[in-house]
């Protein structure tokens, strides 16, 4: 089927077709059709998605600063804040882009609702950021590394109906002392009264810790006595086994 040009009646012979075609290719249109995205609004980088456990005081916020720009380049006043709320409490939440294929070093700051920051007591941490993705930061208020393992807690005690055990301690996980954080213990009829409970803990930690008792209407009793301590293995389980007081 011939080609016509448009406009016009008269036919466009092969040679002036190729010629034509060819240039078309060579120079482009002079208005592009579309647009490619460049990614301009997009800054290259990977996501790292952060996790923090850590206890705070009302109107507190925990926030992450580090080696590079994306995390204030060590300036507090631009450090990365992070979020939480009543469901996911004492456990805060982020995600950077942080560039791919590099070490980073980074810590915790937490600052008050006077505008106090106090940063964490350990090493600055260092992760490696992999081009892949997959890279996550895992990590506890003041505890260098490790995974967390598992507390198991046995208390004997005696209880009316309605009343539940429960333990609480110095580190996040077991609400750093706040009854309204601390970890539930359970009991059945045939192994009452000794009730039992689970939480996660850092490794290597001395973690000092007591039982309280609440009753139906909320109310809380402590039990006697100074605060108790254990001391977390590197690896394994940590279990106690005690007495109310």
């Amino acid at each position: 089927m011939p080609f016509h040009r448009p406009g016009s009646g008269g036919r466009l012979r092969p040679a002036a077709l190729l010629t034509a075609l060819l240039g078309g290719l060579i120079t482009g249109p002079a208005t592009p059709a579309f647009a490619f995205d460049t990614g301009a609004d997009h800054p290259p980088g990977v996501t790292v998605p952060v996790r923090l456990t850590a206890a705070a005081g009302p109107g507190d916020t925990l926030l992450i600063s580090g080696s590079t720009a994306e995390l204030g380049a060590w300036d507090p006043a631009r450090a990365v804040p992070l979020a939480t709320d009543t469901g996911s409490y004492p456990t805060w939440y982020g995600d950077l882009r942080l560039p791919p294929g590099g070490q980073v070093q980074y810590t915790y700051l937490r600052r008050t609702a006077t505008g106090t920051l106090t940063r964490e007591d350990v090493p600055d941490r260092s992760a490696f950021v992999s081009p892949g993705g997959g890279t996550a930061f895992d990590d506890r208020w003041n505890v260098a590394g490790g995974n967390p393992l598992t507390a198991v807690f046995h208390v004997t005690a005696a209880t009316r109906w309605g009343q539940t055990l429960y333990v609480t301690g110095s580190p996040a996980e077991l609400g750093a002392w706040d009854p309204a954080g601390a970890v539930p213990l359970t009991t059945s009829a045939t192994v009452n009264p000794q009730w039992t409970g689970f939480a996660s803990l850092p490794p290597n930690t001395t973690v000092q810790y007591k039982y309280l008792r609440k009753d139906a209407d909320g109310s809380v009793t402590w039990e006697d006595g100074p605060n108790r301590s254990t001391t977390t293995p590197p690896t394994g389980t940590v279990t106690v086994a005690d007495t109310w007081r």
